[in-house]
């Protein structure tokens, strides 16, 4: 075997050793359980150039070694399986989904449950942006003087509303009219209305009502520029504090409350957006308090276009093959719920 070749069997297996065990691995332990047909003093030797290599750590000067992020990034990068899941398995997510069609959010709550209960990792899932969808419908509905709901309904089912409250008094003829001209306005821009017709239109309102569109103008920009900062659903935030990693109360406390900002889990998921998946190994996560863990994400798809992100994450002992191969699984499952019951394709 060659000597390179050697070193690598060697990593791969202290690598599948450790993420089993948790325990740091010696070359005694090696030889025994991975028949390599070498001794185990010349395991021993290769171990000590691995760890000058950055491969391995030992953590105490009579303990095996463990793998460093280095060599978890080299497992992921040249030896890692993705393979899909059991069908019983995605059969029973699609009988859970099937109690969610039409309802996004509550599917996409439903996919963390899922996501924790199969990996037994936190669970990170980004909701779409409404931004992603398509408008389809633009209601204003006068509650009363000057409060008005604004509706927008996305062509795939998607609802939002706000109230607000406007600088005078209005009412519902007037909103009809405003109502109207954002449909036509919707309508024209599919079809690519010329400045001029959009002109025509507007000075179809009276000075009255284009103040009113002024300011619900903003408040649609607002809406759609608010959804832009995508809610993140954590499910299973105790089950990363199962491993002994994070037995350390003031490391585990730390990662706690970085779990619990939604800023910085909708930026973690929002940068894999234009990814297929991810994976995100100890300091490679720029967050401090995230340097022990690993974050794995995968993107799911309307009519082909990236919506939304899911993620688990825990430890850097983390089996990859399995994790990556459930989150991929999970994104093709969410991606087909979606497009079936909003409409469109995956």
């Amino acid at each position: 075997m060659h000597n390179n070749e050697r070193k690598y069997e060697i990593l791969y297996s202290i690598i599948r050793d450790y993420i089993e065990s948790g325990e740091p691995v010696g070359s005694r332990t090696i030889e025994k359980k991975y028949n390599l047909g070498i001794s185990s003093a010349t395991i021993r030797n290769e171990m000590s150039d691995l760890e000058d290599m950055g491969y391995l750590i030992q953590p105490h000067a009579s303990a095996g070694r463990i793998p460093s992020d280095k060599a978890y990034r080299m497992y992921v990068d040249q030896f890692m399986h993705i393979f899909d899941l059991d069908e019983h398995i995605t059969e029973q997510v699609r009988k859970q989904y099937r109690e969610y069609l039409g309802e996004l959010n509550a599917a996409v709550r439903k996919t963390a449950e899922i996501l924790t209960k199969i990996t037994n990792y936190t669970s990170l899932v980004m909701t779409p942006s409404i931004a992603s969808f398509n408008i389809k419908d633009v209601r204003l509905i006068h509650i009363e003087n000057e409060r008005v709901l604004l509706i927008l309904i996305t062509k795939q089912g998607l609802v939002k509303n706000a109230e607000l409250k406007l600088s005078g008094k209005v009412n519902t003829a007037q909103l009809e009219k405003i109502t109207n001209f954002l449909n036509l306005c919707i309508k024209d821009i599919e079809t690519e209305m010329s400045v001029a017709g959009f002109g025509e239109k507007i000075e179809a309102l009276n000075p009255s009502e284009q103040k009113i569109l002024a300011e619900v103008v903003p408040a649609i920009k607002y809406i759609l520029n608010q959804d832009n900062g995508e809610k993140v659903y954590t499910t299973g935030l105790t089950e990363i504090f199962n491993y002994p990693e994070f037995q350390d109360m003031n490391k585990a406390r730390h990662l706690l409350d970085a779990l619990h900002k939604q800023d910085l889990l909708s930026v973690l998921l929002h940068s894999a957006l234009s990814e297929n998946y991810s994976v995100k190994i100890g300091t490679e996560n720029e967050r401090e308090e995230l340097n022990d863990c690993s974050i794995l994400t995968a993107t799911y798809r309307l009519n082909g276009n990236p919506i939304g992100t899911i993620g688990i994450l825990g430890p850097t002992r983390m089996n990859y093959d399995y994790c990556v191969s459930a989150l991929n699984s999970m994104a093709k499952e969410l991606t087909n719920h979606i497009s079936s019951s909003l409409g469109g394709e995956g």
